[in-house]
């Protein structure tokens, strides 16, 4: 049982360090090759995880390959387009000025009820409102409005709102998240002088806070 264990682990710690190194994304946004590769290396590990009389060797070394290859093949394709085209494939334009294209659905397999549930899972009614949609490598639907379609701007209101940056979390269930902090060149004592300004006593009573590059802050204090 141990020993099971103790594979199983280490195989593992190894997977996800793969993951790591590849930069791999979430599922539904895979390229055809990365695909291939975690659903190969799912089933190497699974061989030795199973069966202990196989050696540990015997699935460490083909996920070593296979991850070599993979690091090796997206390195060549960020010089070549020809290859990146190879591997991945190119995006295809399935709507155009609102109307479907029959031959490229055809091509690419896609029926009408397909692409109207991606529609609407992007929040569109109706291909009319798009000027343009493609299919991307990934199998993920983008897609540019007609103009009247487009939500309103603050451009189009001649508006000025407020500046706005990435919002880094700076305390986290009672703890001052040092990394951010750097991120942002600012000390615990910056954070904790905020804190007091919003009446909370100290970071330890602080459930969540946030804070961005233009000084835009949140926080939610223990219990509510």
């Amino acid at each position: 049982m141990s020993i099971s264990f103790l594979r199983t682990f280490i195989l593992y710690i190894m997977i996800i360090a793969a993951l790591r190194l590849m930069g791999k994304r979430q599922i539904g946004e895979l390229e055809p090759s990365e695909l291939v590769v975690t659903i190969l290396i799912s089933e190497l590990a699974a061989i030795p995880m199973q069966d202990v009389t196989v050696p540990l060797f015997a699935g460490i070394i083909p996920v070593a390959t296979l991850i070599s290859i993979e690091i090796l093949i997206s390195f060549f394709c960020l010089k070549s387009r020809r290859l990146r085209r190879l591997f991945n494939g190119r995006s295809a334009v399935i709507i155009r000025s609102g109307k479907l294209d029959p031959k490229k659905m055809r091509d690419l397999r896609l029926t009408t009820d397909e692409v109207m549930e991606s529609l609407r899972q992007n929040n569109i009614a109706s291909p009319a409102d798009v000027k343009y949609a493609a299919i991307e490598p990934s199998g993920q639907l983008s897609y540019v409005l007609k103009p009247q379609k487009q939500p309103v701007t603050a451009e189009m209101l001649n508006l000025s709102p407020s500046d706005a940056g990435l919002p880094l979390i700076v305390v986290s269930d009672g703890k001052p998240v040092l990394g951010n902090l750097r991120q942002l060149n600012l000390e615990v004592s910056d954070i904790e002088k905020r804190i007091k300004k919003a009446k909370i006593p100290s970071v330890s009573d602080v459930f969540l806070m946030t804070l961005d590059d233009c000084g835009n802050m949140f926080i939610q204090r223990k219990g509510g």
